[in-house]
């Protein structure tokens, strides 16, 4: 066996001690940019539109935005109507597209070829003139095999009697 080594003799814990701590110097403010900013998502979503719009060359003087309770309608001729909601979503009037943002800017190309399709449809839609063939004469009506099979028996009957 191997002898046991002495304890070291456990010193005191010593009291924490509080350093005061020198105040930290303010840091210097950065200046913000000065960009204006929208008051909330829906304004934002109406000011990306309007951008996207004026990138295009659409006359702005003719939007009317109309309040529609929470929602913000966009209007302008020829374009589907936009709904903007309170959280900055996007709805437009058309019935199906991809993206909902370029559905805005291009409105009026995809209304255009919504309303072309929808001409077409009903123009196919008309009944066709009446053919200038008369028509043939109901074919005679068809025998059932029972009737042909009394009518044989018949005139079997006949040339034997």
């Amino acid at each position: 066996m191997t002898p046991k080594k002495p304890d070291k003799p456990k010193e005191p814990a010593l009291a924490p001690t509080t350093m005061a701590k020198a105040p930290e110097a303010p840091k210097p403010a950065t200046a913000p940019t000065a960009q204006p900013q929208p008051a909330n998502k829906q304004q934002t979503t109406i000011a990306k539109l309007k951008e996207g719009w004026a990138a295009r060359g659409i006359d702005l003087g003719r939007l009317i935005e109309k309040a529609d309770g929470k929602f913000i309608l966009l209007l302008l001729p020829n374009f589907p109507e936009c709904k903007v909601g309170p959280s900055g979503g996007l709805e437009v009037a058309l019935p199906s597209y991809p993206n909902a943002y370029d559905a805005a800017i291009n409105g009026d190309t995809l209304l255009a070829k919504l309303m072309a399709r929808q001409a077409k449809k009903a123009a196919g839609s008309t009944p066709a003139p009446a053919p200038s063939k008369p028509q043939p004469a109901p074919a005679a009506k068809q025998e059932t095999p029972a009737v042909r099979k009394a009518r044989k028996d018949a005139a079997l009957e006949a040339a034997l009697a």
